[in-house]
C-alpha cells in the first residue's frame, strides 16, 4: 500500500527575524506590534497577502518607540494597502 503524503500549510508566516519580534513583543510591545504588522504574511491557497504601508517605515517605527499613539495616527493618515501575490504555476 503506498504512503499518502498530506501537506498542511499554516496560514501565517513572518518574513523577518523571529528573535527580534519575540524580543520586542516581550520588552517593548508597541514596537513588536509594528514589526508584526510590517512583516506578517497571510497565506491562502496560492496567494500571499501582506500590508504595504504608504509612508516611511522608519518614521513609523521611530514614533512606535517614542510615543505609540502618534504611530497609530500616522499609520491611519498615510494608509496601507493590502497586497496579494500569486504563485505562478
Amino acid at each position: 500500500m503506498p504512503l499518502i503524503n498530506t501537506r498542511h500549510v499554516y496560514p501565517l508566516k513572518y518574513a523577518s527575524n523571529l528573535f527580534w519580534l519575540i524580543f520586542f513583543l516581550i520588552f517593548w510591545p508597541p514596537l513588536g506590534i509594528f514589526l508584526l504588522i510590517k512583516n506578517a504574511r497571510f497565506v491562502k491557497a496560492d496567494s500571499i497577502f501582506y500590508l504595504r504601508y504608504r509612508g516611511s517605515w522608519g518614521w513609523l517605527l521611530f514614533w512606535a518607540v517614542v510615543f505609540f499613539p502618534i504611530a497609530i495616527l500616522i499609520m491611519a493618515i498615510c494608509g496601507a494597502d493590502v497586497v496579494e501575490e500569486k504563485a505562478i504555476s
